[in-house]
This record gives structure tokens, C-alpha cells and sequence, in this order.
């Protein structure tokens, strides 16, 4: 839908919204079925104390904690280590010593009481006892507590709203007309636990779960108490990412993506809170596209509005809808040839809704906004060389629009490698995460505007971290308030990210504050909604890692209200951002991937396309620092940043073996499923160390989870027990492996080896090196290597053993756009993507280079007799000049052409078949080729095999 089309659209929703209120009538109604816990109150406030801060050595810390007048509802300690423990109100937690440092962190306990104001809290401790009055601690500046050990501010309270037994996530949240707030929320019915024995056994059944799946619940807050849980969904589907909103009547409105059939598209009920009835299920959209991260806002007439992102074609699409036309399609917000992400929705006081989103079409991205209702013209809130998305939103009294957003570097996503000063780099890109940090402007009419206060500069110590998922909310007393998630440990190690929150009084931010219980994945967005006057109602997940959580961890809602002073009108200053050049790392990228896309090889009957991508790509969920940012940054990398044609998630067991991960990372990576466009697979990392071997793992179907590691190494001869179950575990379920990192001490010796099941190797990855041989272009060396030095793990000791392995080439951590899994398919499907693998019909490169190396009818990766010497042909595309090309004879070179040209064109003929000093064994010879350029770009032919008779 073009321009013209897309105002008229949104004109004809105007225009009904004009006329008023006209909702959708359903003629059979069902009644809410409603469980899981009791009614919980929030009328409470919190503190949190931080202990050790004296001591030289780690020292015991052990008390409880009492209030006057009042309980104890909740007690957390955050970075509890091994020792620390809650059971009520005591507590128990060893604290100080060497890892007393800032950088490191020290203990803290978070307390959520419920008593009087001014009431007095006790802290007994065997250090001694303090007392004070939470309501005169300051939530910026600590208060010195027990001479001086220990210190003190006043936080939000949190309370868990949800119960155990189930993973509770991407919660929405909405406010009636009459105050009550509702939320809406996924919840996940794990399947039947894994059965180690049966799976050391190699019977693989519980690896393939039955009886799981999500839900869509609904909850309601009336100011005192939580109601119980109502679902929406009739049954156990794979849900995502629910919308909810309350029209002028009163009625719940809630709207999710469901897949079905294989299709992602959205699905809609409405719930009278009256009569407690749930309308019939209403299914909104049926197009093959995927409809997904749906928002809803509720305009000045009682009206509701819904925005979605939705794959139409070939890229991401926003549209639109209105409860003032069931029935009527979509409305086009914004159809640009490239990709949309991250809708968010708001209306204003005089009834203008407005729509905010970030597009990729300027070749990175920017964030855009558009008057909805009435229909207006697309303007840039950010628009410079910078990476700028996933924005969110809110409109103040005055019908100001305020959006926040993420900043990244130039070149976002080009090329970047890790170094040091053993291994200098020179970086031309931005790797996905490091350099993330948050924006905000005000759009007032034509005014792009920003807060007087960069609110950076309320982070404090945070603003030295990444920074990212803003959340914006308006008060009911016009207080803008900022969510935002960073790393929660000083020292960055780990998985784990929380929230803190800052309000702008109208001149200044205030000094960022710790959201408790907040700990969870990177990817978490608290849901919002204004409370009363002059709060705020926050509702997101936690999974207890930094705390002192008893039993598995498990994702749990949590509720907390923030309060502030009554904010003055804010104080406004033109929007004076920079905007930096960033010079094209690849000038011709778009003829260089339209190229490879439109190569075809055709042989021995079949005709056969490249398939670039990766398969280890490591997120939010093992990356084993704040480093590989959120699961969709992995996706828009690779359909933006790199423009693949598929992409394999690399994340540790997908998340340690964590059931939820799992699920979440299988949903997704089938919400990214568009072939022939976009083709997935389903993959994973599993990681035991050296001389076993860490292997990627790769499926063409969902719904099988990651097999437990074992580890024993087993001997050189007969080789390791645990690969051999992953060889049988593989044969069982139809998928393949390959190993990584293979000359480290995460790599291996090569004591095992199946061809059918593990086909191909990853000779060079971006983060670390290429491991072809010693002193190969870009190999591994002692001073070099990240992750230690095994040499025996070098591919070309594979060959000499005579492995039948292809080659691919992956990312693994933080380096981006110099890593390429090339697949030689017979078309762009999952299955037959996995099929080339399996033949070894692929190549690796660290460029959008062309590579076809066939001899005669076989391809690259291809095993066959011959009685008359083999003769290669080798065609070749670089993306610049090509410096060499070298064939390579059961791991000796034996020719070198030097073309100084962009394009290769060649034959070679082996005229010496008799046995070499490192030829592999019997008669089968194999020969790869691997292309050099002028500006280091590399490229490696898996190799052909031959048996001479």
C-alpha cells in the first residue's frame, strides 16, 4: 500500500472516530474461567541496606528485620553469594572483604513492609542494632547506618503478583476510566521433566516435550488488591507479546500474536469486568506474514487503537486498526522497502493518537512518528547516521509527544572484531550492544525538542554501562517518568540485567534509582500505567538470579508503584543533537549481496542458490557478559545489518537448558521464518570443553530441546562418550553439528567423527581466528588466541585423520559482518538448507564473496571415484580486488594464481596423483581452495574428495 492509500485508510478511522464510540457487537459469550493465586495487596512501602562496606575480610552478617506497626512482606538480598540466605524476615549473608570494592559490589537486602507512615523499622544484626523511618531515607543519597557498616535508601516497593509453576512474561498494562488497572501477560506450562537416565540410555522422548505451551492471563488492580488471573487464550498455543486496552464502556480489550498453522497473526477478546464473560475469539488478521509486537492505547473518546509490526512481501510493515471498523483491514502506518521494528502507541488529551516506530530504510536506523488520528504526516524524531530504534512513547497534558529511544554507534552491525594489543584490529563497524545508550526528545507540534536534563545524567555510575529498553510513562499529575535496563553487576560478568527508574520534576531528573526484584534477561519491558496522582504502577518479570530465590528459577511477575513530587512544567531546549558522518565500511554491499542472491550453480541436473548466514550467534541469554545485547538484535542484524538469508541462534544450550529460554528463542526464530526470504533454522550451542568439543547444533524442525551435557573425554582411540551421544541423539531427531573454536580449550583433538551428523567445521569465526592451520592468513597463535591454544585442533589435522568435514564460518561473541556460513541449497527452505550442510555443499568467508568450486557434475563438500586426475573449476566474485587464490592438496599447496582482479575464472588439473608426504589415507585425495583479497577478506571451498582408481 502506497502513500495515498495509507492516508485514506487512516482518514476513514478518523473520521469514524469523529462520530464517536462504535464497537464491535459478538452475539455468544463465554464466561471466565479464573485460578492461580489469591488476591495480593500493595500498600506498602521499601528500603534496601547495603552490608560490608568497612570490613577487610568477608564477614558474617546475620539478623531480622521488624517494623512498628507493620509486617515484613518481602525480603530479598541481592548478589547474596553462596552463603546468603532469606527465610522471612531473617536473613543471613557473608559481605566485605577483597570483593568489597564498587567495582565488584557488595550485598544488598531489599525489604517491602506494609505499615503507617513515619513507622519505624528495626535491624537487628549480630553487628548490632539500627533503627530508623524509611520514609526519611532518600532514594539518591544513602544513609549511613550501624556506625558506618552498612547504609541505607528508600526504594519502590515490589511484590510478587503471580505464582510459582509457571514462566510469567511481557506483561501489558492499562488504565480504565474508573482507575482500575488491567494487565495482560504470557504464562508458560512447561512439559514433563527431562529424564537423564533415559537420555544417558539414548531413549531421547522427554527431549521432545508434550503439554506445554503459553497462555494469555488478565489481572486487574484496584487499588488494594490483585484479582485472580483470567485466561484469554481458550488453549495452550505459542503465544507473544499481548496489548491491552479499556474503551470508554469499560471493556477489556486484549489482543496477542498466536501461531497457528504456522502463521503468526493476531488474535483478539474482549472481557466485561461486570459479568466477568470473555466475547468469543475473534482473529484479526490471516495474512502468511507474520503479525507481531502489537500495542493498544485507548483515545480521548473511549476509542481503542492498535499498531502492529507485520511481515508483508519481503520486510517488516506498521499497520494499523481501530475498534471503530471490525472487520476493516489494516491501515498502513509506514511500508518502506526495508524494514519497521518496535511500534508504540499513545493519545493525548484532545484525542490525537499518535504512533512511534524505528525503520532501517536509510541503510541504519532511525525513529519516526505519525499523527494516527487525525491523520498526519511522518516526521523524524531521530534521523542521523547513528543506530536510533526501538523507541517508546507517552503524551503529556499539553499534548507534547515524548519518545525514548536507544543510540548506537555509526555503522552498527559492519565490521568488528575483538582485540588487544597481541592482536590489533581495526574496527570499521559497531558491534551490536557495547556502545548502547538512551535518547529522549519532545515533539511539540513542528518542534523536535529535548528535556533541559540529558537524563544520562541522573544515571550516575550506570551512564559507565550499556544502557537500553527505555520506558516512558506519564503521571496523572504530568510527571515523565524513564524505566531502563542495564547490566545489574558492577563488574558486567554474567547474564543478568535489572531496571532502575528516574522522574523529571520539569527541570531535572532525579538520580536514578534500583527498580527491586528487576533481575532478569536483558529483554525485559516493564508494563505501565499511571496510579492515581503523582504514581505509577510498574509491572514486569523477575527470575530471582541475583537474589536468594529458593527452588529453579522461574520467571514471576512483580508489581511495584512509583511515587514522585508533582513535577513543574517542563523546561524544553531545541533539539540540538549531533549528527556524525559515518563513511560506507562497505560502499557496494547492496550489489554485493543482490549478487550472491541471484548466483546459481547448476550441475548434475540441479540447479542450486547461496544461502548466507550463521549459526552461533550468541544474545542476551550466554553471553557471558554485557556484551551481545538482546535476542531481536540478533534478528535485525541479520536482516539488516548483515542482510543473511537465514540466522542461527548460538546461545549455550539456548540458555543453559533453561525450558522458558528455549521456548522463547523457538518462537522466535519462528516469528523470523519467511522463506524464501528469511529461513531460519533451529539451533543452539552445546559447549564441553577440550578434548571434546564445543559444537553448534542445528535442526529443520521446532519443538527439540537442547541435549544435557556430559563431558567425560573418554580416549583419543575410542573416543568421548558424551559426543557419541550427541551422534545418536542427532540421528534420532534428524539434525547435524558442527564443531568450533576447534584449536582451543574449547575445541578438540578430533577423536570423534561422524560425516553424516556432523558434516562440517567452523574454520574461522570473527571473534577469534581462522583455524585452517598454523600460520595460515588470520590463524591462531599462542599470543593471539582468546580461550586458550590447542594446535592439535587445527581443521588440517582433521583431514590429514581423514574426516569428511566441509567448512562454514560463524560470529560467536561481539564481532559482526565478517563471518559467513555460505550454503550451496536447492532452494531457500529449512530443509533444504540442512541438506547442503549435511552434503558439505558450503564455504565460509568473511565477506559476500562468490565462491564455486566444482569439479565437473560435483560440487564442493562432494565425495566421488575417478580414474583420470581431477580437474577443478574455480569461478570466484570478490567483493574488491582478489590478491590469491591457492589450491590446497591433502593439506599441501599445490597452485597459486595472483589475478589482481575482482572476478576468478579458472581450471586446474592435478597432474600428480601418486601418494605425497601428507596425502589422507588409502587413495582418497581431497583439494580445497581458499580466496585472499587485497583488503584481507578471506573465503574456503569445503573440500572435494576423490578416490583414485
Amino acid at each position: 500500500m502506497r502513500r495515498t492509500q495509507m492516508m485514506t485508510a487512516l482518514a476513514t478511522l478518523a473520521a469514524l472516530a469523529a462520530g464517536g464510540l462504535m464497537l464491535a457487537i459478538f452475539s455468544r459469550q463465554g464466561t471466565a474461567q479464573e485460578s492461580g493465586p489469591p488476591a495480593m495487596e500493595i500498600l506498602a512501602s521499601g528500603f534496601r541496606i547495603e552490608f560490608g562496606i568497612l570490613e577487610k575480610e568477608p564477614t558474617l552478617w546475620e539478623g531480622e528485620v521488624s517494623v512498628s506497626g507493620g509486617e515484613v512482606l518481602r525480603l530479598d538480598l541481592w548478589e547474596p553469594g553462596a552463603d546468603g540466605k532469606v527465610d522471612g524476615a531473617r536473613f543471613s549473608v557473608r559481605a566485605g572483604g577483597p570483593g568489597k570494592k564498587k567495582q565488584a559490589g557488595l550485598p544488598q537486602l531489599f525489604a517491602t513492609i506494609r505499615a503507617p507512615a513515619g513507622a519505624e523499622v528495626e535491624l537487628k544484626t549480630n553487628h548490632g542494632t539500627a533503627r530508623f523511618r524509611p520514609s526519611a531515607l532518600s532514594p539518591a543519597q544513602s544513609t549511613a547506618i550501624l556506625d558506618g557498616a552498612a547504609r541505607a535508601w528508600r526504594t519502590a516497593p515490589a511484590l510478587r503478583i503471580t505464582e510459582a509453576g509457571r514462566d510469567e512474561g511481557f506483561p501489558a498494562a492499562a488504565a480504565a476510566p474508573d482507575g482500575t488497572v488491567w494487565i495482560a501477560y504470557t504464562a508458560y506450562r512447561p512439559g514433563a521433566p527431562l529424564d537423564e537416565k533415559a537420555i544417558e540410555a539414548r531413549r531421547f522422548d522427554t527431549l521432545e516435550p508434550a503439554g506445554n505451551g503459553d497462555s494469555v492471563l488478565v489481572m486487574s488492580y484496584d487499588g488494594r488488591t490483585w484479582s485472580a488471573p483470567t485466561e484469554a487464550t481458550e488453549q495452550l498455543a505459542g503465544a507473544w507479546r499481548p496489548a491491552v486496552a479499556v474503551d470508554g464502556r469499560g471493556q477489556v480489550w486484549v489482543t496477542w500474536s498466536q501461531q497457528r498453522g504456522g502463521n503468526w497473526d493476531l488474535y483478539q477478546r474482549r472481557f466485561d469486568p461486570k459479568t466477568r464473560q470473555w466475547a468469543p475469539l475473534q482473529r484479526l488478521t490471516e495474512d502468511p506474514g507474520a503479525d507481531v509486537n502489537v500495542v493498544a492505547a485507548r483515545d480521548a473518546k473511549g476509542n481503542v487503537w492498535w499498531v502492529w509490526q507485520a511481515w508483508r512481501g519481503d520486510n517488516f510493515d506498521i499497520l494499523a486498526a481501530s475498534s471503530l471498523q471490525p472487520g476493516a483491514a489494516p491501515a498502513v502506518v509506514a511500508d518502506t522497502p526495508a524494514n519497521e521494528w518496535s511500534p508504540a502507541i499513545c493519545s493525548d488529551p484532545a484525542g490525537n493518537v499518535y504512533v512511534a516506530w524505528d525503520s532501517y530504510a536509510a541503510g541504519n536506523y532511525d525513529v519516526f512518528l505519525r499523527r494516527l488520528n487525525p491523520p498526519g504526516e511522518q516526521v523524524a524524531v531521530a534521523d542521523t547516521a547513528y543506530y536510533e530504534a526501538r523507541p517508546s512513547m507517552a503524551c503529556d497534558g499539553a499534548g507534547r509527544v515524548w519518545v525514548a529511544y536507544e543510540e548506537d554507534a555509526v555503522n552498527w552491525g559492519k565490521d568488528y572484531a575483538t582485540g588487544d594489543r597481541n592482536r590489533p584490529v581495526e574496527n570499521l563497524g559497531a558491534p551490536l550492544y557495547l556502545n548502547r545508550r538512551i535518547r529522549v526528545k519532545v515533539m511539540a507540534g513542528e518542534q523536535r525538542l529535548v528535556p533541559a536534563q540529558d537524563p544520562r545524567e541522573a544515571f550516575g555510575e550506570l551512564r559507565e554501562r550499556p544502557a537500553s529498553l527505555p520506558r516512558l510513562a506519564v503521571d496523572g499529575a504530568g510527571g515523565v517518568w524513564l524505566l531502563f535496563r542495564h547490566h545489574a553487576r558492577f563488574t558486567r560478568a554474567g547474564e543478568v540485567w535489572s531496571s532502575s527508574v528516574t522522574h523529571f520534576d520539569g527541570r531535572r531528573w532525579a538520580p536514578a534509582e534500583p527498580l527491586a526484584a528487576s533481575d532478569n534477561v536483558l529483554d525485559v519491558r516493564p508494563a505501565l500505567a499511571p496510579w492515581r496522582r503523582e504514581a505509577l504502577l510498574a509491572i514486569y518479570p523477575s527470575d530471582g538470579r541475583m537474589r536468594a530465590e529458593p527452588g529453579p528459577v522461574e520467571d514471576n511477575l512483580f508489581a511495584a508503584i512509583l511515587t514522585a513530587p508533582a513535577a513543574q512544567p517542563p523546561r524544553l531546549a531545541p533539539d540540538a543533537s549531533p549528527r556524525p558522518d559515518a563513511p560506507a565500511v562497505h560502499p557496494s554491499e547492496r550489489e554485493d549481496v543482490a549478487r550472491m542472491r541471484a548466483y546459481r550453480i547448476e550441475a548434475g541436473g540441479k540447479r542450486y542458490r547461496l544461502l548466507r548466514g550463521e549459526f552461533h550467534r550468541h544474545t542476551e541469554y550466554t553471553s557471558h557478559r554485557d556484551q551481545d545485547g538482546g535476542l531481536e538484535e540478533m534478528w535485525r542484524y541479520g536482516l539488516d545489518g548483515a542482510a543473511m538469508d537465514w540466522i542461527g541462534n548460538g546461545d549455550h544450550d539456548n540458555g543453559y537448558g533453561r525450558e522458558y529460554a528455549w521456548w522463547v528463542i523457538q518462537k522466535v526464530t519462528d516469528i523470523f521464518h519467511h522463506p524464501p526470504h528469511f529461513v531460519p533454522p533451529f539451533t543452539y550451542e552445546r559447549s564441553v570443553v577440550y578434548p571434546n568439543g564445543h559444537r553448534n547444533v542445528m535442526f529443520a524442525r521446532r519443538g527439540i530441546r537442547p541435549l544435557p551435557r556430559g563431558g567425560l573425554p573418554g580416549t583419543a582411540e575410542e573416543g568421548a562418550p558424551d559426543t557419541k551421544l550427541l551422534y545418536a541423539y542427532l540421528r534420532h531427531f534428524g539434525g547435524i553439528c558442527s564443531v568450533h573454536t576447534s584449536a582451543t580449550n574449547m575445541g578438540t583433538d578430533w577423536r570423534d567423527n561422524d560425516p553424516q551428523l556432523e558434516p562440517v567445521v567452523e574454520i574461522y569465526q570473527g571473534h577469534r581466528h581462522n583455524y585452517e592451520h598454523s600460520g595460515a592468513p588470520r590463524s591462531a597463535a599462542p599470543e593471539t588466541q582468546i580461550g586458550g591454544y590447542q594446535p592439535a585442533g587445527f581443521v588440517w589435522n582433521a583431514w590429514a585423520r581423514g574426516h569428511r568435514l566441509g567448512v562454514q564460518s560463524s560470529s560467536d561473541h561481539v564481532s559482526t559482518h565478517m563471518s559467513y556460513a555460505v550454503a550451496i541449497a536447492e532452494a531457500a527452505s529449512r530443509e533444504a538448507l540442512l541438506d547442503a550442510f549435511r552434503r558439505r555443499h558450503t564455504y565460509g568467508a568473511t565477506d559476500n564473496i562468490v565462491l564455486d568450486v566444482r569439479a565437473g557434475d560435483h560440487l564442493m563438500g562432494d565425495e566421488f571415484t575417478s580414474s583420470e586426475p581431477v580437474r577443478l573449476r574455480v569461478r570466484a566474485v570478490g567483493t574488491g580486488p582478489i590478491r590469491r587464490v591457492v589450491v590446497i592438496k591433502n593439506n599441501g599447496y599445490v597452485y597459486e594464481t595472483a589475478p589482481r582482479s575482482q572476478q576468478v575464472d579458472f581450471t586446474w588439473q592435478d597432474v600428480n596423483t601418486p601418494a605425497e608426504p601428507r596425502q589422507a589415507p588409502s587413495s582418497l585425495h581431497f583439494y580445497y581452495v581458499r580466496l585472499e583479497q587485497e583488503d584481507g577478506q578471506l573465503a574456503w571451498s569445503s573440500p572435494i574428495w576423490v578416490r583414485y582408481q
